[in-house]
């Protein structure tokens, strides 16, 4: 029998149990997002990567296999140019050229991509046609600009706004947001510097709509955890990734089983704003090179053609591998049901157990 776990934000959302699949970049389409909310969840589409098309490509797919509510998980950063050919790119610096002379030898040929994660325009597209397709909830990443809220509000939708920073919650709070997704520096991706627990605690104190906890979380003890502290869900990635109908590439789904406790680091190599992923090649020839990272959103336009050339070269030594910190306590592919039902039962059990090491009267 699967436990009953609910929080005010599950009414708000129109969902069974206050889990929520992030909307991951290259990993989180239709087939997985429509695993976990027809498991009770909240799946997520992840928007910021892929293009227009794909993006309603992806949503219409979501709609045939499920008719639960569906997350479109899009970016807005404040310095993001209007368009891809407001971008002056240099030549490429000393690590990629390291990068391209490895790829040559394994015959992987490094060529322009469709990546459009930078584009104010494009992510303006993408958001009229997630309303237009009705989706119920918007998760705004790397800012949440009051037009966003408006536009959302209109057509019925909530947004969520992903924050690594007490400031950018107030800021997301004054722009109308439903929820605020505080995630710690732990998480995978795009993640700040202060860690889940502490910034957690801090937002709590003053937010005026829901929190939801996310950043490392990959076992219900520490969602159990972050309810307890006053948060009323969990946004939760790498866990997923590493799923069955995870996006992600195999060998990326292969390196997060691999990955120990010390296998991420957080740095600005992947597009100029600090990301966390998974040690390897990919990062390594970074390594005493900081002085040639270029600023956002040059940095990204200079290295997602290496990161597509590797994915489709399935070369896992080169391809770069967001992850959360919590990669090293995953060591198993299940379904994404399966993994919601699991997060449930373990979040249930930890918090009818109360533990056995503490006494209070």
């Amino acid at each position: 029998m699967t436990s009953k776990l609910r929080t005010p934000i599950c009414d708000l959302l129109g969902i069974d149990v206050p889990i929520m699949q992030a909307g991951m970049g290259n990993v989180a389409y239709g087939r997985i997002a429509a695993a976990v909310s027809n498991a009770g969840g909240l799946g997520s589409i992840g928007g910021i990567d892929i293009t227009p098309e794909e993006v309603e490509a992806e949503i219409e797919l979501f709609r045939e296999l499920s008719d639960r509510p569906l997350c479109v998980d899009l970016g807005f950063p404040a310095n993001a140019p209007q368009g891809l050919s407001d971008v002056d790119v240099p030549e490429l610096p000393g690590p990629l050229r390291q990068l391209k002379s490895e790829l040559d030898e394994h015959g992987v040929e490094v060529v322009p991509t469709t990546d459009q994660a930078i584009s104010v325009a494009d992510n303006k597209k993408k958001l009229e046609i997630a309303l237009d397709h009705g989706v119920e909830v918007i998760a705004c990443a790397l800012g949440t600009p009051s037009w966003v809220v408006e536009a959302c509000h209109v057509k019925g939708a909530k947004v969520m706004s992903i924050v690594g920073q007490a400031r950018h919650a107030r800021s997301a709070i004054r722009n109308g947001t439903d929820v605020v997704i505080v995630q710690g520096t732990e998480g995978g991706g795009h993640t700040g510097d202060v860690g889940l627990i502490t910034l957690l605690a801090e937002v709590l104190e003053f937010s005026t709509v829901p929190v939801v906890a996310a950043g490392g979380l990959v076992k219900g003890s520490q969602i159990a955890a972050c309810l307890t502290m006053g948060a009323q869900g969990a946004w939760v990635g790498t866990r997923f990734l590493a799923s069955q109908e995870s996006g992600s590439e195999d060998v990326f789904k292969e390196a997060v089983v691999e990955a120990e406790y010390d296998s991420t680091l957080r740095s600005l190599l992947f597009d100029g704003l600090h990301v966390r992923m998974l040690r390897n090649r990919f990062t390594e020839v970074w390594e005493g090179h900081d002085d040639q990272l270029t600023p956002y959103p040059v940095q990204r336009v200079l290295t997602m053609p290496f990161k597509y050339a590797a994915m489709r070269a399935n070369l896992k030594s080169h391809m770069s591998l967001p992850s959360g910190a919590g990669a090293g306590m995953i060591n198993d592919l299940p379904g994404a049901a399966e993994i919601l039902h699991r997060l449930t039962e373990e979040t249930a059990e930890a918090l009818r157990t109360a533990p056995k090491n503490v006494e209070f009267d």
